[in-house]
């Protein structure tokens, strides 16, 4: 099964109920169908009695509201929720991608494949990216606290 473990959304709390047909209507749906179809895939397997296609029911629901969340909080110009709508995005495509080539056959019988490999490293790149966005925003805010800081110091030596 496609691994979502790794989506780490920023924090935002799930509180929309996936795949109701209402946050389908709401999210975007280049990820709301891979969303589904690996949803859907999730509960063949919890419905067979595998405890792995619950936990992943779950995590996808909550994937599915901290995108719907995060891609609302974008359409009303928070430009982090839109780095965090994009990021989880590609991370749900490219799990989507990864669990359609273990269905077509393409998934490795043994040993570390080239196709893990670079899923695996997409990963990584992306965390690396998302990392070093979140540190740029707080270095950014940093400043600005200094400048006001700065500010208001050489208003008090002007008065």
């Amino acid at each position: 099964m496609a691994r979502l473990n790794g989506l780490h959304l920023a924090g935002f709390a799930a509180g929309v109920l996936a795949f109701s047909p209402a946050a389908q209507a709401q999210l975007d749906p280049r990820v709301a169908g891979p969303l589904q179809a690996m949803y859907q895939q999730a509960a063949i397997a919890c419905q067979q009695g595998a405890p792995a296609g619950c936990q992943q029911m779950q995590a996808l629901q909550q994937a599915a509201g901290q995108l719907t969340q995060a891609q609302g909080a974008c359409q009303m110009g928070n430009q982090q929720a839109c780095m965090v709508f994009q990021n989880g995005a590609q991370q749900v495509v490219m799990a989507w991608q990864q669990m359609q080539m273990g269905m077509a056959g393409a998934a490795p019988a043994q040993g570390y494949s080239p196709q893990q490999q670079q899923f695996d490293h997409q990963q990584r790149m992306m965390q690396q990216q998302q990392q070093f966005q979140q540190h740029q925003q707080m270095m950014q805010q940093r400043q600005q606290q200094m400048d006001q800081s700065h500010q208001r110091f050489m208003q008090q030596l002007r008065q």
